[in-house]
């Protein structure tokens, strides 16, 4: 019986070619790599110790997921990110999570609001610990920030809904560390997630749209100041 079923259990091994995109995926959603910043073969391959060929591979993977760009110099770049694909994401991002708290209200469990708390705990402890002189991790944060909205996203159990919006993830992901750069907006940003427990709990819909549409609303405002602050400079 066991080895009739055994192929559940396999697990291809990844290649390296995977195991390099998902490390510049990373660090380009972290901000290590920032935008405009130019990536050359020969330079990631001589500093990862691996050959040049998966590293040509990670760079198309990178590109089909916009990034980033092949340049007529060689090698790629890290997509810039704009003012208006800024606004199309946020709009984008309003519908669907609007949508999802609407659905989600009706549906979410005791249990993934027990988890909603869990991360809502760990992101306050950030904040009130920079509030004393500690220096706030903003992968941790947003890494943080980006379960507390999947846990919601997935409580709407709609699996064409978590279809759609895996199409703007990538941009969404993007985005989100430039917008808890601002110290005022990461301070409201945890305390609107504790009010979308609240109302989660008291099954309040009309409450918990509002609250999404601001809450979006705050994310494209102050990933708007960061870019514009970082243009200047």
């Amino acid at each position: 019986m066991c080895a009739e079923r055994s192929e559940e259990f396999v697990q291809t091994p990844r290649t390296i070619a995977e195991q390099v995109y998902d490390l510049l995926r990373k660090r380009i959603l972290e901000q290590e790599l920032m935008p405009g910043e130019r990536l050359l073969e020969i330079a990631v391959s001589e500093s990862l110790k691996v050959s040049r060929t998966p590293v040509r591979e990670s760079f198309r993977l990178l590109q089909q997921d916009g990034l980033v760009e092949r340049i007529p110099q060689g090698g790629v770049r890290v997509t810039d990110l704009s003012l208006e694909e800024l606004e199309e994401i946020s709009a984008l991002r309003a519908v669907l999570e609007i949508h999802a708290v609407d659905v989600a209200c009706d549906r979410i469990s005791e249990e993934e609001i027990e988890e909603l708390e869990g991360i809502f705990s760990l992101a306050e402890a950030m904040v009130i610990a920079e509030s004393s002189g500690k220096k706030i991790d903003f992968a941790e944060l947003s890494r943080l920030n980006t379960i507390f909205h999947d846990i919601i996203c997935n409580a709407a159990k709609s699996t064409y809904l978590n279809k759609i919006l895996e199409i703007v993830r990538l941009p969404i992901l993007r985005f989100r560390p430039f917008s808890l750069e601002d110290k005022e907006h990461r301070l409201r940003g945890v305390k609107e997630h504790k009010e979308m427990i609240e109302m989660f709990k008291r099954k309040d819909k009309k409450g918990l749209k509002k609250l999404t549409a601001k809450h979006v609303n705050d994310v494209s405002e102050a990933v708007a100041k960061t870019l514009a602050s970082k243009k200047r400079h």
